[in-house]
């Protein structure tokens, strides 16, 4: 009985040592850089093309996502919230800050000109007349901000400048994801403090871009304002970034209209302020200046070597942690592609990255993960030529109208959110490849063809079931073709 009790005493502490474990392994902070664009005049053009809107507008988010996914890659949409689009991306090393900075208002101008010159009209799939009719209608534009934060997910100990990513599951395969903090709530307030065609950053980020003077040149401060529950209620101040080469080499001091100050306050304030200001004029005139002095005042150095810190890290920290808004309410369907050689009789299989966090240096088949917009065989293609660089054609039942992939076999894998599923299937490699067409990545680091005697003599170390699995292939191409081994 004793033992009995020692053993169901010593079970509990390794489950709870598991638990213990699960949850360091995806305990992570970052640096991230979020922003958005917003539709200027909205509202309005919703009244005067009230027939035409919905295309307009659902046809500008896609095509500003579009953009964003190519010139910044790893940047991943938050959310769509009426008439504002939201991203963010992961800042990994210090120059992330000026790259990504300039991006983001390269991607506001570009879509700016398109509209005032009509372009982004032209490419709608529409016919002439209505092209037509909306640029005479139009009357929209963007406007852009950018701002940063500290982002915790699932940390221990919440630290002074954390802001926490949240995800709320409402029923099974649905949730939200949510971020709670201090600068979440400071950007939201900053993002109301711009206009059509300009982009407003945060004080940390202009702090960080005004160290290089190549871009302290493009830092304006416009205003300060109070910004309800930010810095106690003491003045923020409203920065706008306005870079000239992405502008029509237009510079900010002759970038506004003729009327401006008639309609806009922000420029109204901003022209009046270096006639008459509340403030010192070097806490306008003197942006370099004007930032330190706020940094001293507010004692936020320790926020900026904080970040500093995770930057350093996250080469180690986040390294195969995946995407911060990967989804972990939904299903996952992992789709393993065992790819054969018809004329070798050979399979190839890839050796897992050494900085992978799951398996590392174990030799395995690769995989795909399906998505909603592709079929399985465009995907799983897809995927292992951009992995492998190889071509391959699944192998699917010809005898059904919907032709999917045949399995071989099904199998789970634990991930942070439970168990993700995953099917097995073969696939025909369809032109030559040879071990160095393979180019090594972040995934994997080696390929080799295995042939079906060498199977059992295979000694390195492997993914699960892999000898099974190659069995399974083997056995599969010889019903297909005949006996591999002649």
């Amino acid at each position: 009985m004793v033992d009995q009790t020692q053993r169901l005493s010593r079970y509990r502490e390794l489950i709870q040592e598991l638990n213990e474990t699960k949850k360091m392994e995806i305990a992570r902070r970052t640096v991230e850089l979020f922003f958005s664009f917003d539709i200027v005049n909205s509202s309005l053009y919703k009244t005067i093309n009230y027939t035409g809107w919905y295309n307009v507008i659902i046809s500008l988010f896609k095509e500003i996502q579009a953009s964003v996914m190519k010139l910044m890659p790893g940047a991943e949409m938050w959310r769509v919230l009426g008439d504002e689009i939201v991203f963010i991306i992961p800042i990994k090393e210090n120059k992330d800050f000026f790259v990504y900075t300039d991006k983001i208002f390269e991607i506001l101008n570009i879509f700016v000109l398109k509209l005032k010159n009509g372009q982004f009209f032209d490419e709608l799939e529409i016919d002439n007349d209505k092209k037509l009719l909306m640029k005479m209608q139009n009357v929209i534009s963007l406007k852009a901000a950018a701002w940063i934060a500290i982002v915790g997910e699932n940390v221990q100990q919440i630290e002074r400048y954390d802001n926490l990513l949240e995800r709320y599951k409402l029923r099974e395969g649905y949730g939200l994801i949510e971020f709670l903090g201090n600068d979440i709530d400071a950007g939201f307030r900053i993002k109301k403090e711009t206009e059509n065609r300009r982009m407003v950053i945060s004080f940390e980020l202009a702090y960080i871009l005004a160290k290089d003077t190549d871009y302290l040149k493009n830092i304006h401060i416009i205003t300060y304002k109070t910004l309800r529950g930010i810095w106690q209620n003491r003045l923020y101040p409203i920065i706008w970034y306005h870079d000239p080469k992405y502008a029509e080499n237009i510079q900010f001091e002759d970038s506004f209209f003729y009327d401006e100050t008639e309609e806009n306050e922000l420029t109204k304030e901003y022209f009046s302020n270096r006639e008459n200001s509340v403030l010192k004029k070097e806490m306008y005139y003197n942006v370099y200046n004007a930032l330190n002095k706020i940094l001293s005042d507010q004692n936020l150095i320790h926020k900026f070597v904080k970040m500093d810190k995770i930057i350093e890290d996250s080469p180690t920290t986040q390294t195969a942690k995946g995407n911060l808004l990967e989804p972990k309410f939904f299903l996952r369907l992992h789709c393993v592609a065992v790819c054969y050689d018809k004329s070798t009789k050979k399979i190839l299989i890839m050796k897992r990255s050494s900085k992978r966090e799951k398996y590392p240096d174990k030799w395995e088949f690769g995989c795909a993960k399906a998505v909603l917009e592709r079929s399985l065989n465009e995907q799983i293609e897809q995927e292992y030529y951009n992995d492998f660089g190889v071509k391959i054609k699944v192998v699917c039942d010809e005898e059904r109208e919907d032709k999917q992939p045949i399995p071989l076999a099904l199998y789970e894998v634990e991930s942070e959110q439970g168990k993700d599923k995953g099917v097995i299937s073969l696939a025909e490699v369809v032109e030559t490849y040879k071990k160095s067409d393979f180019k090594e990545n972040e995934k994997h680091s080696e390929v080799r063809w295995i042939s079906r005697e060498e199977v059992d003599t295979f000694k390195e170390d492997t993914v699960k079931d892999f000898k099974n699995t190659l069995k399974l292939a083997f056995a599969k191409m010889e019903e297909m073709y005949g006996n591999t081994d002649e």
